[in-house]
């Protein structure tokens, strides 16, 4: 039986691209009042700004850091994990958090996204900060 309160739901969450990704997930099911991990990725263009930034997000109390990994053009990505119920306000938080420790580093924020999920991407196809 289709949950009344569905439409609603999605219409209170901000119209922006974390809202997006957010209405996508209840669409597609997802209870978003469950605790799930959420990867957050921040990218560096060297390997010890990558290797600085996660050294420092992981004195981030309840998160857990990937080591840094670096792809076929060199740039290299760190994500921090934290199981958290995907909640704008949280998410957003914990964006801004990352994004300015991230600064720090020369580096900047590259999309959020679930376990087995890929991070959101915005209209032209870069990673956004959001998913």
């Amino acid at each position: 039986m289709p949950n009344p309160f569905a439409d609603l739901r999605k219409q209170l969450i901000p119209d922006d691209e974390t809202g997006e990704v957010l209405r996508r997930m209840l669409d597609d099911g997802i209870d978003l009042s469950q605790p799930r991990e959420i990867g957050f990725h921040c990218v560096f263009g060297e390997q010890a700004q990558a290797e600085a930034f996660a050294a420092r997000a992981a004195q981030l109390d309840g998160v857990r850091v990937e080591p840094p990994e670096v792809d076929e053009e060199g740039i290299w990505d760190v994500v921090v994990v934290r199981d958290m119920k995907p909640e704008h306000d949280a998410i957003t938080a914990m964006e801004r958090k990352l994004a300015a420790l991230a600064d720090e580093h020369g580096g900047f924020p590259d999309g959020w996204g679930c376990a087995g999920d890929a991070p959101a991407e915005d209209e032209d196809g870069a990673d956004d900060g959001a998913g």
